[in-house]
């Protein structure tokens, strides 16, 4: 420990020296210029650290004393786009600065006033190539492609994504700008967005509660359109794929234009899939449906912009029937036995035990850039979640719900930047009501959830470090109503009696930041951020009490649990060599929970209903720690042959007991080697790939704490090939994959439905994208 002590403070006293010797007196100068026509731009505000110029005559500008190494420079005008970027000086230099005029406003980096990305947090987005790929995949599937993001599944159909070993409320998502308010706290309820109508997917790894709000103890998952292309009066894209697996067909088809400062986009998705099949048999009632579309519209204003956007997410999901099960002795032998004993044939039929989810979701937003350089950012959004949740019913019809909620949220959010200042507030209400007539006690009561948040945030920058600070105080209020089974007094005839449940909890606490991004070399950078962020026990996790259809358990709250609160610390290590030949990141991370709340499989116990014998899962509490670490490098070996790794490692304890947390992701890699052909006239960037993923047993496991051991450790082998068909100013993209090449058979840990079923076999997929 004192080997590190002494190496740590070893390294701090290095830098410190080396930032003395800078040298900083390089002159910068150059020309701001308007980007469509060409023009000088006069009377545009320059600022490096603590450097400040206008351009001149022609747009002519000039800065000296600048220092040696990475420096941010921001440009300002009234009638422009501000523009930031990092630029490396190493002599003085001159470079020409082109502006865009406001109409062309980057929304797919713009969140209620300030930007997705944050100087000191670790912050990975998919590639042109891997969003591609993803197409018609679901969310979490398409974020799997990131290191350090991972899944949780209930089946082939419901898929949720874990960031560091954290799922489900921990992570934020934000849907176009608007943080996604639906039924987030089930593990086998996935997240109701649809990646086609994102053309940008990121990921921001560490505790972000300051920027983003409570609940951000594991990051930030951020989608959004592109901006809307002033350049084209017409144009839009189609895409078309089909699956093997499931003989799934998926559409989606986007149209947008502009006229003079009036934008517009429609667009929407479908998708529809049967059965899907293992390596060796069908699985039943695995089917699904969507149905999806969004419409924008925005107007460009003199120093701003006004926008309205609206969307509706729509899908049917069949549960495996297999995970239903009659009897305590039949749970036992589904188990041991590893697959289901029926034989399921395809179909595209979806029956009970099913999901049906709908999700609409409105905003607007006003966006004013004030006289002194400044911008305020104003919205407003509604979100509307209706969950049913459908199984077999003796008495009833199938057709009636056993679970029918319907979560309402509204949200206010204002933001206010200058330079590198950012304040705001944030604003929610939030309602949520079981309908009546389901013929039995709802999962979670009726509830009420107020929540109140401001915020500030602060850039500073000296030579080589860039420092980031910031502070946020949230409030939430939350008042709970409905009935409830008491189980510890049965009657006589052992039935039991129900009784009102009224609650009233408060929950507030205080979020931060603090980090660093050092330029060791142009080619290395060093990003470091501590975050404190904290979530507050959701309404399953206090009062559920019944089945879980969807995940096919019994779930127990504990009205007793107190708000999580989370320290994250992570350190990145970035390098890229002057050729860019090698990209390689690094992500060390580490994470203090106290109170932290998780359901923890009965291995012991299992619970007869009316309706079947169920897992029994009771909600718990305790101090955990997390640790681990993501890499991601990419090596092009020649001009035609690129290499590419990914590989993570997470790590949970819990302090407490000292022992390994349930539901935590085994250590994984993945690795590609893919070759580029050469462009011919009318075929360019085409490509095959060929990739290896590893996944371990989760060796980190305490025995006799589930039902069953985790299972085996696994290679899959996948198979890519793309190409673009040019005709003249459109382009057909065309995909063709091999997932799961050789059709193994294996189970994963991190799926809620291993106890029964097996993962997907071999599915081959063709994938066309035409843009015009």
């Amino acid at each position: 420990m004192n080997k590190v002590a002494l190496a740590c403070l070893f390294v701090f006293v290095s830098v410190l020296l080396h930032a003395q010797q800078k040298n900083c007196n390089i002159q910068l100068s150059g020309q701001i210029v308007d980007k469509t026509g060409n023009k000088a731009i006069d009377g545009a505000i320059i600022s490096i650290s603590k450097n400040q110029g206008i351009s001149k005559d022609k747009g002519i500008f000039s800065l000296k004393n600048l220092c040696l190494g990475y420096n941010k420079i921001r440009i300002e005008h009234i009638s422009y786009q501000p523009l930031e970027m990092e630029i490396y000086l190493e002599r003085d230099t001159s470079i020409t600065f082109t502006l865009e005029i406001e109409h062309i406003h980057m929304e797919d980096i713009k969140i209620v006033g300030y930007k997705s990305t944050t100087l000191t947090s670790s912050t990975h987005s998919l590639t042109a190539q891997q969003l591609a790929e993803s197409k018609g995949k679901v969310l979490a599937d398409a974020l799997a492609e990131i290191a350090g993001v991972t899944t949780l599944a209930t089946g082939s159909n419901i898929v949720k994504p874990v960031i560091n070993g954290l799922h489900s409320n921990r992570i934020l998502l934000l849907n176009n700008g608007v943080r996604q308010e639906g039924q987030q706290w089930g593990v086998e309820h996935a997240p109701e967005i649809d990646p086609f109508m994102s053309d940008k997917i990121e990921v921001i790894k560490g505790a972000q509660g300051v920027r983003y709000g409570a609940d951000a103890l594991a990051g930030v998952v951020l989608t959004s359109p592109a901006p809307i292309d002033y350049e084209k009066v017409i144009g839009g894209r189609i895409n078309l794929i089909g699956n093997s697996n499931g003989k799934g067909l998926s559409g989606h088809a986007r149209l947008e234009g502009h006229a003079n400062k009036l934008g517009w986009r429609i667009s929407a998705s479908s998708k529809i899939r049967g059965n899907t099949k293992t390596a060796g048999y069908y699985l039943g009632n695995t089917g699904a449906k969507e149905l999806n579309y969004d419409g924008y519209i925005e107007y460009i204003l003199s120093r701003g912009k006004f926008s309205a956007y609206a969307s509706h997410f729509g899908t049917d999901l069949g549960i495996f029937s297999g995970a239903h099960i009659g009897t305590i002795e039949d749970i036992y032998a589904r188990i041991e036995n590893g697959k289901p004993f029926e034989s399921y044939d395809f179909s595209y039929h979806i029956n009970s035990p099913r999901q049906q989810v709908t999700h609409d979701l409105a905003k607007l937003n006003w966006s004013h850039q004030v006289n002194n350089g400044g911008e305020l950012d104003l919205q407003y959004s509604f979100q509307r979640n209706h969950r049913q949740e459908f199984d077999l019913r003796r008495i009833e019809s199938d057709d009636t719900p056993m679970a029918d909620m319907v979560l309402t949220t509204q949200s206010f959010d204002a933001a206010y930047t200058h330079h590198e200042s950012t304040v705001g507030i944030n604003a929610n209400l939030q309602v949520h009501n079981n309908t009546a007539g389901t013929g039995t006690t709802p999962i979670i009561p009726n509830f009420d959830n107020y929540t109140l948040g401001i915020f500030g945030i602060q850039q500073f920058h000296l030579a080589n470090y860039h420092f980031e600070i910031g502070l946020r105080y949230d409030y939430r209020y939350f008042d709970v109503a409905g009935y409830r089974y008491d189980y510890k007094n049965p009657n006589a005839n052992g039935s039991l009696n129900q009784y009102l449940l009224e609650d009233t909890k408060y929950f507030h606490n205080l979020s931060g930041t603090v980090g660093l991004l050092y330029h060791f070399l142009p080619n290395l950078n060093w990003k470091s951020n501590i975050g404190l962020a904290w979530r507050a026990p959701s309404a399953n996790e206090l009062y559920s009490d019944g089945v879980h259809h969807g995940s096919g358990t019994y779930e127990v709250g504990n009205v007793n649990l107190q708000s999580e609160k989370g320290l994250k610390w992570v350190n990145s290590l970035l390098y890229k060599d002057k050729a860019e030949k090698i990209d390689i990141s690094l992500d060390v991370f580490g994470q203090y929970i106290t109170d932290y709340i998780y359901a923890n499989p009965n291995p012991d116990s299992v619970r007869q209903t009316i309706r079947g014998t169920f897992p029994l899962y009771a909600y718990r509490q305790d101090d955990v720690f997390f640790y681990g670490a993501d890499l991601k490098l990419e090596y092009h070996i020649t001009k035609a042959i690129d290499y590419g790794l990914s590989a993570s490692i997470v790590k949970a304890i819990n302090t407490d007991t000292k022992e390994y947390l349930p539901y935590i992701p085994s250590d994984r890699l993945a690795h590609y080697l893919q070759h580029q052909f050469k462009d011919a006239q009318a075929l360019r960037s085409s490509y095959i790939k060929l990739n290896h993923r590893f996944v371990a047993r989760q060796s980190r496991y305490e025995v006799n704490s589930d039902y069953t051991p985790p299972p085996a450790a696994y290679h899959l082998l996948d198979f890519t090939a793309g190409t673009q068909l040019h005709l003249k100013s459109n382009t057909i993209g065309i995909i063709f994959s091999i997932d799961n090449l050789t059709n193994k058979l294996y189970k994963d840990y991190m799926d809620r439905f291993r106890y029964y079923a097996h993962q997907l076999g071999r599915n081959y997929s063709i994938k066309l994208a035409y843009n015009f």
